[in-house]
């Protein structure tokens, strides 16, 4: 760090914001967890004598591939946050402000595609 004295607010607004991008990192590693595991439930259910009408589902490859995609958007989204933070810490000390707002753009658009991929894979599979 610099000779530049950074307002404690400052830093703390920068810490909030960079623990808000890493808790929504790890809630998406454990979404795509959760989604590439959805076949061990399916596969555990149609072994149960009640749900033996369950049908074998075909596309459960697709939930493979789109959890392992979520879980690499967090894994991606964790370490981009380190250099948002690097980022920040660099404006404060040069007394400058500056917004990065595409990674909130970006971020909401994934989340709306997961959530509508997510939505249609329900209603049509």
């Amino acid at each position: 760090m610099s000779n530049k004295k950074i307002d404690p607010k400052d830093l703390m607004a920068v810490e909030r914001s960079t623990t808000a991008l890493i808790g929504v990192a790890i809630s998406l590693i454990v979404l795509g967890f959760v989604v590439e595991k959805f076949e061990l439930f399916l596969n555990i259910l149609v072994e149960q004598d009640k749900y033996k009408k369950l049908p074998q589902l075909s596309h459960i490859e697709f939930y493979n591939y789109l959890g392992i995609a979520i879980v690499c958007a967090g894994i991606a989204l964790a370490l981009y946050t380190y250099r948002y933070y690097i980022k920040w810490i660099k404006y404060l000390e040069n007394e400058e402000l500056d917004t990065d707002k595409s990674i909130y753009f970006y971020l909401s658009i994934f989340i709306a595609t997961i959530g509508a991929i997510l939505l249609v894979s329900m209603i049509v599979m």
